[in-house]
This record gives structure tokens, C-alpha cells and sequence, in this order.
């Protein structure tokens, strides 16, 4: 599946990770995992702003591109879903959908057509309630 859009940097910076706020992240990489196929690339305790977190880090899906953290902090009870949305591409939404749906996610609306960017789009939430946006190519 090859991605239509364009790319670009400048100032020499080069976007290469995200990271979501999880309260349980062993359930949430599971869900990512079975749901979406990504591949974990390592897990990894540490302490940011004088929190500990624990993470674990997928591997990019193609070459070159951005790779997805899942990060929890320790002392914390849970995180604010909605807090990020991450994106996703599918060669075919309706799969994603049951996955999704068999693995304790939701799907709050139908998948909708915007002809006008070319795409089909679904909004799928992990069982934390975390937005994930899944476009598929309408050509």
C-alpha cells in the first residue's frame, strides 16, 4: 500500500514517533497488536518529568516512517483518552472493524466515504477509549 501524500521537513527536523498515554499497557498492546498488526520493537522502564512510565515501542511500518509508543505512567490511576488521535492505514476497513470490535474496541460511527480527499475513514476507540483514525484509499 503505497501513501499518496506528499512528504516533506524543514528547520531539518524529521517527525519519527508518537506516544499514548495507556493506564493498563500490557491490555493495550495486545489490543494494538491483534487489531492494527503492529510489531513491538522493545519495552522500556525509565522515569520523564520525575514520573516513572513504562513503554513499549513498535517497530515503523514501512521505511523511513513513524513509529508508535504506548506509555504508561506508573503512579497514575489512568490516562484522558482522547488526549491524541493516532492514524492508520488500511487496505480494507471492514476487517479492521471486526478486529477491532473482537478485541473489546468500539466504533462509534459507521465507515463514511469523503470522496473529496479520496478516502474512506473510520474511527476506531482501543477498550481505553484512545481514537485511532483509519483511512482507506477510495482509488
Amino acid at each position: 500500500m503505497s501513501d499518496p501524500r506528499p512528504t516533506g521537513t524543514n528547520l531539518g527536523m524529521t517527525y519519527i514517533f508518537a506516544k499514548t498515554f495507556v493506564h493498563d499497557l500490557d491490555a493495550m498492546a495486545q489490543f494494538y497488536e491483534a487489531v492494527f498488526g503492529l510489531v513491538p520493537f522493545g519495552r522500556h522502564k525509565d522515569v520523564m518529568l520525575g514520573r516513572e512510565i513504562d513503554e513499549v515501542t513498535y517497530q515503523a511500518s514501512y521505511p523511513g516512517g513513524p513509529a508508535l509508543t504506548l506509555i504508561q505512567y506508573l503512579d497514575s490511576t489512568s490516562p484522558t483518552a482522547g488526549e491524541a488521535v493516532q492514524g492508520f492505514m488500511s487496505d480494507n476497513l471492514e476487517a479492521l472493524v471486526e478486529r477491532a470490535l473482537a478485541q473489546g474496541g468500539s466504533v462509534p460511527e459507521p465507515i463514511r466515504s469523503i470522496p473529496e480527499f479520496g478516502i474512506k475513514v473510520v474511527f476506531v476507540l482501543d477498550p481505553e477509549g484512545h481514537v485511532n483514525e483509519v483511512i482507506e484509499m477510495l482509488s
